[in-house]
């Protein structure tokens, strides 16, 4: 029965979550503002699209996949919503121009909700397969693959995500560094935090 319950709840999430993705989308087509390649650029949309995999696979019993990836993933959607969620509150939440372009609802999914639950679930029902800090570093590729592809894709389309990723921006490419080193240092403190709510004993 619990388990059931916890698996109801999962979908449930991932479906408001895939529901607050879309919402956002049809936020930005009203306001003229809506390109597909930009908009999944966006490590907000990613790190949310990855998450929704994650408790669907999680829903499913698996997929196929073992359980040590699973639980390698799982950590990874926390890592990756916790970061979105701290830049997003530090960085951008106070800018006009984001103001203007993020929905209410799909803010509060994506920057609060999601952020939390994953957390949540993660500490609630954590996975039966321990993660080493040393495998955790893993889940380092995709934001610094997403950091490269970032700045190579802007230099060609001279479009960035976010703000403090375009050297055209106050502080240029010292900016840049600083905020990408603030982000890696902040990354792995929360990484060394999620490692450290595993229970002692599992395997």
């Amino acid at each position: 029965m619990v388990n059931l319950l916890w698996k109801t709840t999962r979908l449930t999430l991932a479906i408001l979550s895939f529901w607050a993705v879309f919402l956002q989308a049809l936020y930005l087509i009203q306001l003229g503002r809506f390109e597909l390649a930009g908009f999944l650029s966006f490590f907000t949309i990613q790190a949310n699209l990855f998450v929704i995999a994650v408790l669907l696979i999680e829903t499913f019993n698996g997929c196929g996949i073992s359980i040590d990836r699973r639980a390698s993933l799982r950590g990874a959607a926390v890592l990756y919503l916790a970061i979105t969620g701290i830049v997003y509150a530090v960085l951008l939440s106070k800018l006009p121009i984001v103001k203007e372009i993020v929905h209410p609802v799909a803010d509060a999914f994506h920057h609060v909700i999601m952020p939390t639950w994953v957390l949540f679930d993660w500490v609630a029902n954590p996975p039966s397969h321990r993660i080493t800090v040393r495998r955790a570093l893993w889940w380092f590729v995709y934001p610094l693959a997403y950091l490269f592809v970032s700045l190579i894709r802007g230099a060609i389309t001279g479009w960035y995500p976010y703000p403090f990723l375009n050297p055209a921006s106050p502080g240029g490419w010292l900016g840049i560094v600083a905020v990408s080193i603030a982000c890696l240092i902040l990354g792995y403190i929360i990484l060394l935090g999620i490692i450290r709510l595993q229970p002692r004993n599992q395997d």
